[in-house]
């Protein structure tokens, strides 16, 4: 699978090692080198920027340098990168000059938890979420197992867990094929949407990879599926894994009642298999992530958890970093952060708003890639309807090149002209985002920072400067 470098199944690794990440800075990334740390490996990495990942990494003893070149490899004798680090990447260049062994994220995570149970949690929405909900339930149970996440969990403190147990819970992220490398693991299938069109080139072919991953679930285990999807229900309907279903619409193996909200949370009633447990208050707010705790559910149904137990554990959950995290009040207002880049997040997010705070909302919006905005434009335009007051920042560019951003400003020119009596600007620097807020917010507003990239710094320099 790896363009270059060993196979993993040729690849040994033992404590000692000398390890270097290319790109060490990213969520993922940063919590395998963490990782490979506890276990006695040397780990190095390098990053485009300085961070307060960067910064937790160099606290843990993990030399971290900041810009790419061929000399930061030294000596490493294995070496990681990810899809987003680009073919001419200098230190990937010189790796593969000098032979050293090159494996992708992917390979790694795979290669660490060969031994484990495992359970793979992919989808378009929702997977760092059910992971770490999951992770949860196993921990409180006692089960003692390893957990990577997407995110910070919070709960934790981290993005990995490493647990003596038989379990492993991790992401198994759907942005390339590189997640068909989780062969043989029980799986949780949130959604599929269209979504990473520049790595797929079209919603057939996405579609056809999510057939292939369910293909490779361990036939002795099982698949939690999102059944109100009907791309999900198709991509899972030839595994020869236990099915169990779950969902909001119509009847599921897994599914709930009584759903009510309030700003201090949500209630809802688990249902399995027609017989209802006890009621639980999710700390975390939105319908969305009721279907978020069902999803942990059914992954606890297939493992055999006690369900009482588990859904016990899910009222304990606090949440992940930026998924709408609370970070305080200025001036008789909240501040909210979320990671929604997705149109269907970010109006799960805006309607979460609505639900539960019942106020005026002022949102600003950091596309994630020039090409997912131009590839779901109509999507994006039609995703801000609850907000009163819009902002759309520049177009984090991540691993695409810097170019001039005509989508994110076509995004505001047409969501304008969806809400032309709406306040609605366009925001090209960070600076300017924190002085748009400070303009529109108002005693009793709910003001967001939504997206993929940096625009959390907006909302955080906001709070810091009350």
């Amino acid at each position: 699978m790896t363009k270059a470098g060993s196979p993993t199944s040729d690849l040994e690794l033992h404590p000692g090692q000398h390890v270097h990440f290319i790109g060490i800075g990213g969520v993922s990334m940063s919590g395998l080198a963490l990782a490979l740390h506890q276990k006695g490996f040397r780990v190095t990495g390098s990053d485009k920027r300085d961070s307060q990942t960067v910064k937790r990494l160099r606290d843990n003893g993990i030399e971290v340098a900041l810009g790419q070149a061929a000399q930061n490899i030294g000596e490493a004798q294995v070496i990681v990168y990810t899809t987003a680090i680009q073919e001419d990447n200098p230190e990937l260049v010189a790796a593969r000059a000098a032979g050293r062994p090159v494996i992708h994220r992917s390979e790694l995570i795979s290669y660490l938890l060969d031994q484990e149970r495992r359970i793979a949690v992919s989808g378009t929405h929702g997977k760092t979420t059910v992971t770490a909900m999951i992770g949860q339930m196993f921990v409180e149970l006692g089960y003692d197992p390893t957990v990577f996440v997407g995110g910070h969990w919070l709960d934790i403190d981290s993005n990995f867990r490493l647990g003596n147990g038989d379990w492993a819970i991790f992401e198994a992220c759907e942005s390339d094929s590189s997640f068909l490398e989780y062969e043989g693991c029980s799986q949780v299938l949130t959604s599929i949407e269209p979504d990473h069109l520049d790595s797929y080139g079209s919603f057939a072919a996405l579609r056809d990879i999510f057939r292939q991953f369910a293909s490779l679930a361990d036939s002795q285990g099982f698949i939690a599926y999102c059944s109100d999807s009907a791309e999900v229900v198709e991509a899972v309907a030839d595994s020869s894994a236990q099915l169990i279903s779950y969902g909001l619409l119509g009847p599921k193996d897994i599914t709930a009642t009584n759903i009510t909200t309030s700003p201090q949370g949500t209630d809802f009633t688990p249902v399995v298999l027609g017989e209802a447990l006890a009621p639980v208050t999710l700390r975390v707010l939105g319908r969305h992530n009721v279907l978020n705790a069902l999803g942990a559910l059914a992954a606890a149904y297939g493992a055999g958890l006690p369900l009482n137990q588990a859904a016990e554990a899910l009222a304990q959950f606090t949440g992940v970093k930026r998924r709408f995290q609370y970070l305080g009040q200025v001036n008789g207002y909240w501040v909210v952060d979320d990671y929604a880049h997705h149109p269907t997040e970010i109006r799960a997010t805006l309607q979460t708003a609505r639900e539960h705070f019942r106020t005026r909302i002022v949102a600003v919006f950091q596309p994630h890639l020039y090409s997912r905005t131009e590839y779901l434009m109509d999507e994006f335009v039609k995703s801000f309807d609850e907000a009163d007051v819009i902002g759309i920042a520049q177009t984090y560019a991540a691993r695409e090149p810097p170019r001039e951003d005509v989508p994110g400003q076509q995004l505001c020119e047409r969501i304008r002209s969806r809400h032309p009596e709406r306040q609605i600007a366009y925001l090209p620097a960070i600076d300017d985002v924190v002085e748009f807020l400070k303009q529109q917010a108002t005693s009793g507003d709910l003001v967001m920072t939504i997206g993929a990239g940096d625009i959390h710094r907006a909302s955080e320099q906001l709070v810091s400067s009350a």
